[in-house]
């Protein structure tokens, strides 16, 4: 269950985004204009003295005063926070701006000190007030898009101010042109605290009062988080990449002065390559934005720790005139944001609410000292060693590499997860419904149905948390299996030790672990929701957690499933394929047993199926479009050879094609009605269509409808076989339904329920055992039975039920309401309809 406290909508934090894009861009403006103004005023031999100056300033107010800058966050309204430090930017530029009147660079760098000052007290205040707008949720995202355009008006204003800078300066000189400039920039500081002030405001946390230790407090602070073992490692990944950054940014600027003759043109050229890292950064950004929606997707940062340091090597070896340098840059900057952007997501949603001003603020002194460390090595490498830019590269390169394989090594689940889920971003589009029922720490009991090797990847990106599963210990014989278990914690149960495999499941439960299991006790090869074990049950009286039920719809006819006869070789029906994961309410352990679970999971499957349905005068439009369709393919065939096609089965149903054959007399009459505008009947058709469809029976090369109970052969003819491209043959007592071309030899025949309101209710289905192609590592005990003799089979898919002595016995399907089922007096343990 969600604890946010409140659920604004997503455009709320528009203004917030823009206002610190435009502070990042007038910073860094600024901090690209001063080295090259230098450069211009003093010669090149400065430029490099004067960047190093530059970004030390830029990083110092950050260390002075961040622990003043958590505190305040914390005790006021963060809107006003925000608001004052946008307003302070008037001030820093105002004196950097009368430092270039008076020609004057210490009075300017003082001016652009209190512009990073500013800088200082809107960092904590403009993260910790995301959270507060708009929940957990979606604070992944807002992440993202906030890092994002930060980056863009790091990388932006750098690219702007060195190429203004040098399209002013050779008419206007360099102080005249750097004043233009920041007067600029003063305009679009005005501008962005304007922008900021419709936000809506927020509470200020009790926080504790001012107290004179608050201004050293950040080294406790600082000293505290690096004892957290969860905010350790963002922290230390978020200083990181800062600090590369910077580093990489004063190499950069000395190798464009390497490479360019003369004093003008240097702030050009890094501003392009500082460009081309904005575009990889916004693009990695937008990225993980993308799949991070509803979670934070830690393995992302694995998978950037790894291409950094490879996009590192590529630039070393090219031309920096070249197309590789172009790609290197580009790829830099995209694993860049694959890296840091979860980080940041996790350390602010792990912070806790009356701490998480000072955790952003000592996080933030971290990243600064660790800046200011990589600027001293810079320094040293560059003035005392003589190295030139490249072969700085290549000494980054080498904490570059081991930072990658630390960070694989610690988050190798997480590296492997985020593979499967960008997978099934680019493949799959899931739909995830009533998530916000799943508590974010506690102990929870995920109950599902299985139709597929899948399932635990679908539930795993649907879910915002990490979700453990328990499996069949046999599985663990394969080594790849173990592997695999051992990585992503599985639990193993067994039948001989199925004690001992509940107390360990319920040790876990108890410490907090989100467990889910397939109650099915294996994967329906069959179509339909096999009866529920008691183990789920048992598990969470034993634990006294909830069950979580959880239904995958849509999910049979994926490569995954056992459709069409056979898991994994065959082509997708559909590009990109829909899986819904809806999750339903918590239900107490010992308010029911397993059939009352399977009902909530049915029910939770019968929505799903429903909103997938077409309804009213889409279900009609969509029945009379496919049923027209390969209008001279044969629809129906006699045993003396003749046959009607399709179109000539409609030239009939339309009053235009002659006499009607008596045996599909009540065929064209169904078909008419639809014709003529009856939507229920069509809606009725195209969900029995897709029950079926979705059956092991469909992959049948032919099978023959038998007799069933209700209005059995109405359900069937002429929906089904004109809608599933399939031929009804009249050679015996029975109709067979076959693929065109096929010859069907001892056909299975079905028989079931259907009812008046909602067409196909339940059937009896072929076995499993006769397909030589199928389930090859199924063992014998683990076959599905498909029929059961005196049955009326199994309730197909988009099906809930409800049954008691008093009420009797009754179904819902894709409309809300019960249809009382009189044929039927309820359900058996192997989960066959029992006839009345």
């Amino acid at each position: 269950m969600s604890t946010d406290p409140v659920k604004r909508p997503f455009y709320t934090v528009i203004p917030l985004l823009f206002s610190q894009t435009v502070g990042a861009f007038n910073d860094n403006a600024m901090k690209a204009i001063l080295p090259v103004m230098a450069a211009y005023q003093f010669g090149k031999a400065s430029m490099d003295e004067v960047n190093q100056q530059v970004s030390i300033v830029l990083i110092l107010p950050f260390v002075i005063f961040a622990p003043l800058a958590g505190w305040v966050s914390d005790r006021f309204s963060k809107k006003k926070v925000v608001s004052m430090t946008l307003l302070a930017q008037l001030l820093g530029l105002g004196l950097l701006s009368y430092g270039l009147v008076r020609k004057d660079l210490l009075l300017s760098l003082i001016g652009f000190f209190l512009l990073s000052t500013q800088s200082a007290f809107l960092s904590p205040a403009k993260k910790g007030i995301l959270k507060e707008m708009i929940g957990s949720g979606r604070l992944a995202m807002a992440v993202g898009w906030m890092e994002m355009l930060a980056m863009v008006g790091i990388l932006g204003g750098i690219w702007a101010g060195g190429r203004c800078f040098d399209a002013l300066v050779e008419e206007n000189g360099g102080w005249k042109a750097a004043l233009i400039l920041a007067l600029a920039t003063m305009a679009l500081a005005f501008i962005s605290w304007l922008a900021f002030l419709p936000t809506p405001s927020t509470e200020a946390p009790k926080a504790q009062p001012f107290k004179a230790r608050v201004l050293w407090s950040h080294f406790g602070d600082l000293r505290d988080l690096l004892r957290d073992r969860t905010l350790r490692g963002p922290a230390l990944g978020d200083a990181w990449f800062w600090s590369l950054g910077g580093f990489f940014y004063l190499v950069l600027v000395k190798l464009a002065g390497e490479v360019v003759v003369g004093k003008v043109g240097i702030g050009e050229i890094y501003g392009d390559w500082f460009l081309l890292l904005g575009l990889g950064i916004m693009a990695g950004s937008i990225f993980v934005a993308y799949l991070n929606r509803g979670r934070i997707e830690l393995g992302l940062t694995a998978i950037g720790g790894l291409i950094m340091p490879a996009s590192l090597i590529l630039l070393y070896f090219s031309d920096p005139g070249g197309g590789f340098f172009t790609i290197g840059c580009l790829a830099l900057g995209f694993s860049g944001a694959l890296f840091f952007v979860p980080l940041n997501g996790f350390l602010q949603d792990q912070a806790e609410e009356d701490r998480r001003g000072r955790v952003l603020a000592a996080a933030n002194l971290l990243t600064q000292l660790s800046g200011i460390l990589f600027i001293l090595f810079h320094a040293f490498f560059s003035s005392y060693m003589g190295l030139s830019a490249k072969q700085e590269l290549l000494v980054i390169l080498v904490p570059s590499l081991l930072v990658g394989f630390f960070t694989l090594r610690a988050l190798l689940e997480d590296f492997f997860r985020a593979w499967f889920h960008i997978f099934l971003r680019i493949f799959y589009r899931i739909r995830a419904i009533g998530m916000e029922n799943l508590p974010a720490k506690e102990g929870a009991l995920i109950v599902s149905n299985h139709i597929s090797y899948a399932d635990p990847v679908f539930i795993g990106a649907a879910c915002p948390r990490k979700v453990r599963y328990l499996a069949f210990e046999g599985l663990s014989r394969s080594a790849a299996l173990r592997f695999v278990f051992r990585l992503t914690e599985t639990l193993t149960v067994s039948s001989e030790k199925s004690l001992d495999s509940l107390r360990r499941s319920s040790v876990r439960l108890k410490e907090g672990m989100a467990l889910c299991m397939f109650a099915e006790g294996g994967i329906s090869r069959l179509g339909p929701t096999l009866p529920f074990m008691r183990g789920p049950g048992l598990l969470a009286r034993k634990a006294k957690v909830p069950l979580f039920p959880l239904h995958l719809d849509g999910v049979w006819g994926s490569v995954f499933s056992g459709e069409r006869g056979k898991f994994f070789w065959k082509r997708p029906l559909r590009f990109p394929y829909p899986v819904t994961v809806r999750m339903g309410e918590p239900m107490d352990p010992t308010e029911g047993n397993a059939e009352d679970l399977r009902r909530r999971v049915l029910e939770l499957g019968r929505l799903s199926f429903s909103e997938r349905m077409p309804h009213a005068a889409a279900a009609r439009s969509r029945v009379l479009s496919l049923a027209r369709k390969a209008g001279r393919s044969p629809l129906i065939e006699w045993a003396d050879g003749s046959t009607l096609t399709r179109r000539e089965f409609w030239n009939c149903v339309e009053g235009r094609g002659g006499k009607v054959p008596p045996e599909i007399a009540f065929w064209v009459e169904h078909a008419r009605v639809v014709l003529e505008g009856d939507e229920r009947i069509a809606e009725r058709a195209y969900a029995s269509f897709t029950r079926a469809k979705e059956t092991n029976l469909w992959y049948q090369e032919g099978f023959a409808v038998g007799e069933g109970r209700g209005p059995w052969e109405d359900s069937w003819f002429p929906w089904i076989p004109l809608l599933g491209q399939r031929v009804a043959f009249f050679g015996g007592k029975k109709i067979l339904v076959v693929k065109p071309g096929s010859s069907c030899r001892d056909p299975f025949t079905v028989d079931g329920l259907a009812s008046e309101l909602n067409g196909l209710v339940s059937m009896n289905l072929p076995p499993l055992g006769g397909d030589s192609n199928l389930f090859a590592s199924s063992t014998a005990d683990d076959v599905e039975k498909g029929s059961k003799r005196g049955s009326l089979g199994r309730l197909l898919c988009g099906f809930s039920y409800h049954h008691s002595p008093a009420d009797g016995f009754s179904i819902k399907g894709i409309r809300d309401e019960p249809e009382l089922i009189r044929e039927t007096g309820g359900v058996d343990e192997e989960g066959f309809l029992l006839p009345t």
